[in-house]
């Protein structure tokens, strides 16, 4: 693969996760502490903008990516749509504020973000069958290592410069007086620009890449391809990533509720930024690894444990007392999520055939970001308000939650382990 590619889809993950960091770290403490909304309101924020993600890849950008094959036009649009939509966002939550009240604003946030998550959806489905086009399967272990430890040290990034910019100019200052939101749209419109001038020359592809070609610059190389597509196992791998992913999401924004408590963590927003640092450190360590690793022992056993490390850090976040226990139990999240999405990407790319990969990355997709948006709305946010409602502390609620998550992942680890095949590819020539 050219290095001049390998860059470009580095440089577009490596601001796409510093954008992340950036704007969603903090953004549900804003939304629960200084809007005043509930945990399972708060969580609304998650719901509500991955089911537009994922409805709008698996109805509607997955059939456009599979005619036209424009990834890299899609990736463009979707950035851009939402960068100019993230400015707008920012003025009509100021002017509910003013105007309206603190609940208003809140839920326009969510809304907006929402309407913005079906259009920047295009750009999410793009990326992952041109990651797909881009490479042979030799190749994408090495190039997802790459992809995803650089996106780490962009979400490090991101989430080091929110911490600093969160209070700025007053409590959730960051938020309300418009810097986060106009630093977020001003990387998306830098990520559009880095995927149009860096892959367009190499991703125009034409009929001839279902046999494997890739015609920008005449670029052909070997296509490796599943010897057979197995729809059933294929589905148990999403019904496996969908149960995990309720597991593990159910409680992402919950521990930032529960680190910022007074006791028994009592972490400052500098503190909470290296707590959720340590996960992006260590993912970006085993993001270098995880396509060698998984090379070596198999993808399914590589992935499986991945999943068993999701089930057993949601029980050692009880255990810790303070932020230093609290990162070094935080990291084994990084090397999890990290097993999961990489390994879960070439495991998925393996299954997968090539003149289906928009509708099915589509599929797979919105598995991951269902179980993303509703795991906190149908699972977490409801327990906590619950308990806190029956008169449980605030820390006893959600440490409730956690035991919760980690149930709900054994469920996903078992049935990935038991339902799930390894593919076996086999290379075809199209020279």
């Amino acid at each position: 693969m050219k290095a001049r590619i390998t860059a470009g889809l580095s440089s577009f993950q490596f601001m796409a996760m510093a954008r992340r960091g950036l704007f969603y770290t903090f953004l549900s403490l804003y939304l629960r502490v200084d809007l005043g909304l509930s945990v399972t309101e708060t969580t609304l924020l998650a719901s509500l903008t991955m089911i537009a993600n994922s409805l709008s890849q698996a109805f509607v950008w997955g059939k456009i990516s599979d005619k036209y094959q424009a990834r890299a036009i899609l990736v463009v649009v979707g950035e851009t749509i939402a960068a100019f939509g993230y400015i707008v966002v920012y003025f009509v939550h100021v002017r509910l504020f003013n105007t309206v009240g603190s609940s208003a604003a809140a839920y326009s946030i969510i809304a907006g973000l929402s309407l913005l998550e079906f259009f920047w959806s295009m750009s999410n489905l793009g990326w992952s069958a041109l990651i797909s086009d881009l490479s042979t399967s030799r190749e994408r272990g090495q190039l997802m290592s790459i992809i995803y430890s650089v996106g780490g040290v962009g979400r490090i990034i991101g989430i080091s410069v929110s911490g600093l910019l969160y209070n700025y100019e007053g409590e959730g200052g960051g938020f309300r007086n418009g810097v986060l939101f106009f630093f977020a749209s001003g990387i998306m419109l830098a990520s559009a620009a880095v995927i149009w001038l860096g892959t367009r020359s190499t991703v125009e592809i034409d009929e001839t890449r279902h046999a494997g070609a890739i015609d920008g610059n005449v670029v052909r190389h070997k296509a490796v391809r599943p010897t057979s597509y197995n729809p059933g196992n294929f589905y148990w791998f999403l019904t496996s990533i969908f149960i995990v992913g309720l597991g593990i999401y159910s409680i992402l924004q919950i521990l930032i509720l529960y680190v910022a408590l007074d006791s028994p963590i009592g972490a400052n927003s500098l503190g909470i930024s290296m707590i959720r640092n340590s996960a992006s450190i260590a993912s970006i360590i085993t993001s270098l690894l995880a396509g060698h690793f998984a090379d070596r022992v198999g993808r399914k056993k590589a992935l499986g444990l991945g999943l068993s490390l999701a089930v057993v850090t949601p029980l050692l976040y009880v255990f810790a007392q303070n932020p230093l226990q609290m990162i070094m139990v935080n990291s084994l999240t990084g090397i999890s999520t990290a097993l999961i999405n990489v390994v879960g990407y070439l495991l998925a790319s393996d299954i997968i055939p090539a003149d289906q990969r928009g509708r099915l990355f589509g599929q797979y997709n919105a598995a991951t970001h269902i179980s993303f948006g509703i795991a906190g709305t149908a699972i977490g946010g409801p327990i906590a308000d619950y308990l806190i409602s029956s008169g449980a502390t605030q820390a006893t609620a959600y440490v409730a939650t956690f035991q919760v998550a980690s149930a709900i992942s054994v469920i996903g680890t078992i049935t990935f382990m038991s339902k799930v095949k390894s593919s076996v590819c086999t290379q075809n020539s199209v020279d």
